[in-house]
């Protein structure tokens, strides 16, 4: 009997070992290697984000855009962070202008983490009209404008699930989160509430490196 147990308990040390190689193994195999992979990944698995995934998630990191000053700006030669995009017209009205308000009380409201994040609203196409630009100065200091093509940004997003849908179009307006990569991953429209947005952006950030 004392023989029975001393094998029967090597036996159950041995599966147990085998369970924690297997573990390790499939984790290292599914360990993603790219921005791409990860986001797929995370997809897959299905967090408890509130946003909706861009899929498939569509890199801006080369995208040369335009700033105030009409020098070119891209993403790629920024401080690295994390960014929500609001594309718009040269004038921002309704639905724009509830956008920049939700995003600007998101931003306010990262705390600690506020300093690794930046919004972004490209003007599509045309300067800000007048009225437009002194709304921003003053309602949205740290807001960074950037003129973009707008048919490039369409086109970027076309095949995507969140394609492009600008205020007074009739569609959903979305903000589109941009991970420190510069690949569009996530998207999110009015019917989301401030606090999901905090929620999401602050499980990302504790998970990333920077």
């Amino acid at each position: 009997m004392t023989e029975q147990a001393t094998n029967s308990g090597r036996w159950h040390v041995w599966l147990m070992i085998a369970m924690l190689a297997g573990v390790i193994v499939a984790g290292f195999l599914m360990f993603p290697k790219t921005e791409e992979q990860r986001n797929s990944l995370l997809s897959r698995l299905g967090t408890t984000n509130h946003g909706e995934f861009v899929l498939p998630p569509v890199p801006m990191a080369d995208l040369e855009l335009m700033d105030t000053d009409q020098s070119t700006w891209r993403l790629a030669d920024q401080k690295v962070k994390w960014r929500m995009v609001i594309a718009g017209a040269g004038s921002c009205v309704e639905q724009c202008r509830e956008m920049l308000y939700l995003t600007r009380q998101v931003h306010i409201s990262l705390g600690k983490y506020s300093r690794r994040f930046e919004r972004l609203y490209f003007s599509l196409g045309e300067d800000l009209v007048q009225e437009t630009s002194e709304y921003i100065k003053l309602n949205h200091p740290f807001l960074k404008v950037l003129k973009a093509d707008k048919h490039i940004i369409e086109t970027m997003l076309k095949e995507t699930n969140a394609p492009l849908q600008l205020s007074g179009d009739g569609g959903t307006m979305r903000a589109y989160l941009v991970d420190q990569k510069g690949l569009i991953m996530m998207s999110y429209s009015l019917a989301n509430e401030g606090n999901e947005i905090i929620e999401d952006i602050e499980h990302l950030m504790k998970y990333s490196p920077q």
